[in-house]
């Protein structure tokens, strides 16, 4: 057998690592799209790029200062951390991503549908760990409202309001809560059904807009002031789960290397290696910005 005329006519569908690194864009493009359809949290706090070297990102923390009105001196005031808990802020960066392997004889048939099918496996579950992350922080704050196996009633919100106002945390306000606390029976949403007591808005004298949206919609854009929006990534524990409402400077997100789409030959296992990858962290940023809701998912 001539095996140079066999090498140099193998056919326009082989798979190589040049047309492997032709749809790296495909994969990155469909990551990219589920990584910005689940992220619901990072859009809200602070973020921090963090090039160069080092693991540990700091952010000191400090009290506001105190204007005086002396014209001869002005006394010292300390640098510290004052009322705000936590300071300085350090968030340990850590990679985080995910691989598909796709056999070399799948790759055959579409290469272009396998790596976009790829891109969005991976873009799924890198998104899926960056929000959990974030949601995992809200437990850490140390202001909360509600309890153990308790529905929330309108007066926790406007407690959680009052308690951001107080500490002079910028707006605007966040409310970040579970699904169900927001659908269920025990969520935001029965607060509108025609029950006469303190804890419910009867209907005889009008559902009000915020109602009406939700009846309209099944969703409501704002709620006593927050900006309202549902993530299931918030982890439930006996049907309880810890939302959070907060200013952008309760908790902050760190990269340190955008997402990034690899592929790599594995020739015992006649594949190709698709792996995407990120590094950053996260970590609570000013504690006394922030105020858990720890409440019911469902009934």
């Amino acid at each position: 057998m001539n095996w140079k005329f066999f090498l140099n006519n193998r056919g326009t569908s082989e798979t190589t690592a040049t047309t492997m690194t032709e749809t790296i864009p495909i994969a990155l493009s469909s990551a990219l799209l589920e990584l910005q359809e689940t992220d619901v949290v990072r859009p809200l706090v602070t973020n921090y790029p963090f090039p160069g070297p080092g693991l540990v990102h700091r952010t000191p923390i400090v009290s506001k200062l105190t204007a005086e009105s002396d014209d001869d001196s002005l006394s010292n005031q300390a640098i510290d951390s004052g009322t705000y808990t936590g300071s300085p802020s350090n968030a340990t960066v850590g990679v985080h991503g995910s691989t598909v392997f796709l056999k070399e004889i799948a790759m055959l048939g579409s290469i272009e549908d396998m790596m976009a099918m790829a891109g969005k496996l991976i873009g799924q579950s890198v998104g899926q760990v960056i929000d959990a992350d974030l949601c995992t922080l809200f437990s850490s704050i140390t202001q909360n409202e509600g309890a153990a196996n308790t529905a929330m009633v309108p007066s926790d919100l406007l407690d959680a309001y009052n308690f951001l106002r107080t500490q002079l945390a910028p707006l605007p306000y966040y409310l970040v809560l579970h699904p169900g606390q927001i659908w269920s029976s025990k969520g935001l949403t029965s607060w509108f059904s025609n029950t006469a007591d303190a804890n419910h808005f009867s209907t005889a004298g009008g559902v009000g807009s915020v109602a009406e949206d939700i009846m309209r919609n099944g969703f409501s854009g704002m709620v006593f002031g927050f900006n309202l929006f549902a993530d299931s990534n918030i982890s439930v524990t006996s049907r309880d789960g810890s939302g959070c409402a907060f200013s952008r400077e309760a908790f902050k997100y760190v990269e340190k290397r955008p997402f990034r789409i690899d592929v790599l030959y594995d020739g015992p296992t006649i594949g190709w290696q698709v792996t995407g990858t990120q590094v950053h962290g996260e970590a609570v940023l000013k504690n006394n910005f922030g105020d858990e809701m720890l409440f019911l998912t469902a009934a």
